[in-house]
């Protein structure tokens, strides 16, 4: 087998090397350790099905290619996370979940106890319109045209009020 990742024992060290880095990426961007569980095995899996096809030579290539396949898997999940779990709720079927001394140790890891209460004083500093676009679209997972439905606006109003209601937590955020 030739290529940086192709052998198992590589792939193996790839994974120790980044596993927990894209738990934090995951964690911080879901604020759900086990959805971040969930979505973390899952780019490892789609990373080991393509690692024949990865034509890097350096762990800083493979990282870069490991991140890009997480940014899909959130995309992906931000869309299709809510009909799965409308879904599974219907059919009564509960997803296996980590144990809670796991749970807690990554909540830790990813410094979620610290994120989230900064995150809801920033939310309630932003302009009342924008918090309840923001709201409307991302925690109700409302489309754009029901969302400016909602606020009396256009569409293109509503897409801009969430668009600076992120910009403005994501600055308060990062510092």
């Amino acid at each position: 087998m030739d290529g940086f990742l192709a052998d198992a024992a590589d792939f193996s060290r790839f994974y120790r090397a980044h596993s927990r880095s894209l738990l934090v990426f995951f964690a911080r961007r879901t604020f759900d350790v086990q959805v971040a569980l969930d979505l973390t095995a899952e780019t490892f899996a789609q990373a080991f099905a393509g690692r024949r096809s990865f034509r890097g030579r350096s762990d800083a290539e493979a990282g870069g290619w490991l991140f890009a396949i997480a940014r899909r898997q959130l995309a992906r999940y931000f869309e299709e996370g809510a009909a799965q779990t409308r879904m599974l709720a219907r059919v009564a079927v509960e997803a296996p979940v980590a144990p809670p001394a796991e749970l807690e140790r990554i909540d830790e890891l990813a410094g979620l106890d610290v994120l989230r209460p900064a995150v809801r004083e920033q939310l309630a500093l932003l302009e009342s319109g924008h918090r309840d676009a923001l709201r409307l679209r991302v925690v109700d997972e409302q489309p754009y045209s029901l969302v400016a439905a909602a606020l009396g606006i256009t569409e293109h109003a509503a897409r801009m009020r969430v668009s600076r209601a992120l910009k403005s937590l994501a600055e308060a955020l990062h510092g």
